[in-house]
């Protein structure tokens, strides 16, 4: 297995573009899969330069109807026709994010409704999409956080949206989250759970561990994300690679728990799972 981040908030070089966003690229003996596709059409220009053909994508995953994992949709087109677009049946719901007083909207566009209607395959329940490719449904949490809203009516999210991806490998399970709204820890156990005396051979994805994207503050206490360090450190995973809403201060601290186990994603970086 082959997961080629296409875009991340950091760049392994220069010459890729880095935007607060996730695509990967995720390459199997079963199927090729677009996961997430960040907020605009950045991945498509990274795609090309690493000589990834997207249209050769037989699945598109979207992990929630966050602009900044949706956003992209509004280009796909440009590169797959054919991929089925596999999404909670709430990611197309409004989405807010309340900065002050205001509600700044961050949710898909209108248009991709009615683009890709044919194509979007609604996630109500686990799936399985391939042979031991998975897609994971949570129910709604009550992990809220106090910036982020959904529906007309402007709600605090609960984050019914938001979906995981599970790969079976040689060695054990691949968990792929874009932004672990509802807790990495919780969304680890859940498929520790789902999948019994299975080992996780690595996590890939936000923590959602930055406050305010634009000034990467920290979004939880420090004795918060330590508390998460250990929990990680104590289940049955080998490698975890955190990027995007991690942000540096939440990666630093957890590094100083994880040592050896963590490491970072950044766009146009590539890693090999043995499948």
């Amino acid at each position: 297995m082959k997961i080629t981040a296409i875009l991340e908030n950091t760049k392994h070089h220069q010459q890729f573009i880095a935007k607060h966003g996730l695509s990967l690229y995720i390459e199997t003996k079963q199927a090729n899969i677009i996961f997430d596709l960040g907020p605009d059409d950045s991945y498509l220009k990274n795609a090309k330069l690493l000589n990834i053909d997207l249209h050769q994508a037989s699945a598109v995953v979207i992990s929630h109807g966050h602009s900044d994992h949706i956003g992209g949709l509004n280009y796909l087109n440009k590169v797959n026709q054919h991929a089925p677009i596999y999404l909670s049946s709430h990611a197309l719901d409004p989405h807010w994010l309340k900065l002050g007083p205001y509600y700044h909207r961050v949710g898909a566009t209108p248009a991709v409704n009615h683009a890709y209607s044919n194509r979007m395959k609604f996630v109500n329940e686990d799936m399985e999409i391939a042979e031991g490719i998975h897609i994971i449904h949570l129910q709604p949490t009550d992990a809220y956080t106090k910036n982020l809203y959904k529906g007309e009516e402007k709600e605090l999210d609960d984050f019914n949206h938001e979906i995981m991806l599970v790969i079976e490998s040689e060695k054990g399970l691949v968990l792929f989250s874009g932004c672990s709204h509802h807790g990495i820890v919780q969304m680890t156990k859940t498929v520790l759970e789902k999948f019994p005396n299975k080992q996780i051979t690595a996590i890939i994805g936000g923590f959602h561990l930055i406050g305010l994207p634009i000034i990467n503050t920290l979004g939880k206490t420090k004795e918060e994300v330590i508390a998460m360090g250990h929990t990680l450190n104590e289940l049955p995973i080998t490698r975890i690679y955190s990027c995007h809403c991690t942000g540096p201060k939440g990666y630093t601290i957890l590094q100083t728990i994880l040592k050896e186990k963590l490491d970072c994603l950044p766009t146009g970086k590539t890693i090999e799972i043995a499948e």
